[in-house]
């Protein structure tokens, strides 16, 4: 049961009761009225002679009083009998010097009385429960706005805010709202800004690792590959050791190999040297060898000319995408698509996994990621899901007028 419907049957009951008590007081003061008005009426048939003596005139004109031979008691009009009886009492009056006592015109006037004050009754209710119709719907719609603005902002958008209110109960509760919606904004921009320079701060520590492991562990082992190969030209040297040359320079290249993986996986010097667009081939080729999954890559050829900053962030979105594809998606198959309108860089990534009806709802901290990112880059992801059906990720990246050129 809704609110309104509450306080107006509450109201209801409470008209209805001060209504049957002022009508309890109002017929006890009204028998008290007409049993005095009888009791005078009776002193005055003692007091008068026979209605035959008197003429026609006067007896018609007489109040209360009529003659007892041939006519009967007044019913008052429309007035119910009931009630002519509640007021009344008796039916019939006893005869006093041939005048009948008839209490029939103030029984009248008490029942127009009555209904007089019942219709103001009434109309003064009707006009309350209008009042209060009017006070709770528009204290209802306040709330229903808060109820919506409360929505929005587990939706996440804390920019949401409430107008003030004339009465001051929702004026405080809209305050109040306002003032969580504004602290709960400062905390989530504080929040973004702090994991935007935890990014930022992980990726200058990559390429920091990167540059490292590149320019010392990647020259040392260069040179023992270099030494061991040069060790087969050695005429000093047996079959044996020249075996165990081969083997070690075969296996300095097995590292080297895995080692530009994981310094393409530290940080993409390709992207540096070429752009991104061939960075994002690059990253897909490689992903393609480790998973041993099948990449299908549509791109546009005209790609945004982000800063360093940006392309590290799409890059990274992209790498941690394709990631999720071959560790929990159980997919054969991925298709990246990379296109760009006036206004826009779409980019999609769908696979044929099993899908997962709870994305992003259990994500952990790679989609996390992946959403802070976007959100870096001012645009928009979106998880499309569902058990059985494979996953499809959207990101949505606004071109401002000086993102030109080409990639």
């Amino acid at each position: 049961m809704t609110v309104y419907r509450k306080i107006s049957l509450l109201m209801l009951v409470v008209f209805l009761l001060i209504y049957l008590l002022g009508a309890l007081l109002y017929t006890q003061q009204a028998r008290h009225d007409v049993q005095r008005e009888l009791d005078g009426v009776a002193g005055l048939a003692q007091s008068l002679a026979s209605p035959k003596s008197l003429p026609d005139s006067m007896v018609s004109s007489m109040r209360h009083l009529t003659p007892a031979a041939g006519m009967e008691r007044g019913s008052g009009g429309e007035v119910p009998a009931w009630f002519s009886v509640l007021i009344a009492g008796e039916t019939l009056r006893p005869v006093i010097n041939g005048w009948r006592v008839d209490p029939a015109d103030e029984v009248e006037e008490i029942w127009e009385g009555f209904l007089l004050i019942s219709g103001a009754y009434a109309i003064g209710m009707g006009l309350c429960f209008l009042a209060l119709f009017v006070m709770v719907r528009r204290g209802m719609r306040t709330l229903a706005t808060l109820s919506e603005a409360m929505g929005a902002v587990s939706e996440g958008q804390l920019t949401s805010r409430l107008p003030r209110q004339g009465e001051q109960e929702l004026d405080a509760l809209v305050c109040r709202f306002n003032s969580m919606a504004g602290a709960l904004e400062s905390e989530q921009q504080t929040v973004s800004r702090l994991l935007n320079e935890l990014l930022q701060l992980q990726d200058r520590e990559r390429e920091h690792i990167a540059r490292v492991l590149h320019d010392d562990l990647g020259q040392y082992l260069t040179g023992i590959r270099a030494q061991a190969r040069s060790l087969l030209y050695d005429p000093d040297l047996g079959d044996r050791q020249k075996q165990q040359a081969r083997d070690l320079a075969e296996h300095c290249e097995t590292v080297q190999k895995h080692f530009r993986h994981l310094l393409q996986e530290l940080h993409p010097l390709v992207m540096e040297q070429l752009g991104l667009g061939s960075a994002i081939r690059h990253l897909t080729e490689q992903w393609q060898q480790l998973s041993g999954l099948e990449c299908r890559l549509a791109m546009d050829e005209r790609l945004p000319d982000f800063t360093g900053e940006q392309q590290t962030h799409l890059y990274r979105f992209l790498q941690e995408a394709l990631n999720n594809v071959s560790r929990h998606a159980k997919a054969s198959c991925a298709t990246l698509a990379v296109a760009r309108n006036d206004n826009e860089l779409s980019i999609e990534l769908r696979d044929d996994g099993v899908g997962n009806d709870q994305l992003p709802g259990n994500a952990g901290l790679g989609v996390r990621s992946m959403c802070e990112r976007a959100r870096c880059l001012g645009g928009e992801v979106k998880f499309l899901s569902r058990l059985g059906e494979g996953t499809r990720i959207r990101l949505a990246v606004p071109l401002t007028p000086g993102t030109g050129g080409v990639s």
